[in-house]
């Protein structure tokens, strides 16, 4: 098994299409049942957004999977946490990637991020992983 990425080191930029059944199935799968997500006529018409929007969480799992298909079998996830900052539209392509931040005896730290293909951030995150 190969050591861990020193400070510095960045993460394959990892990119994430969703589409119109992923946004309905991770609203079901995860009980988050408003209709921005999954009903078109209405998010336009009575929200007043462009499209569907992509969930904040289901960007917070595309930055889980960031880490996790960079490191393998390296590390597990101990923590994560993430902020939006904008909104994400169906249609945007998220591209996922991060730096290890801090490294240390058992594991690192790495910032994580999401943004649209013009650079916009839709998403930033810290995630602490530790040694497998």
């Amino acid at each position: 098994m190969s050591a861990l990425p020193e400070v510095g080191a960045e993460a394959p930029v990892l990119v994430r299409n969703p589409t119109a059944l992923d946004l309905f199935m991770f609203s079901a799968s995860a009980w988050l049942l408003h209709r921005i997500h999954y009903d078109t006529p209405y998010t336009v018409e009575h929200e007043g957004h462009p499209g569907l929007l992509i969930h904040g969480p289901l960007q917070g799992v595309y930055l889980v999977q960031t880490a996790e298909s960079w490191l393998g079998d390296r590390a597990r996830l101990a923590s994560i946490s993430y902020r939006h900052l904008a909104p994400a539209y169906l249609g945007d392509e998220l591209q996922c990637g991060g730096t290890v931040t801090a490294s240390y005896v058992g594991g690192l730290e790495l910032e994580l991020w999401a943004r649209k293909s013009d650079g916009t951030l839709t998403t930033t995150g810290k995630a602490r992983l530790v040694s497998r």
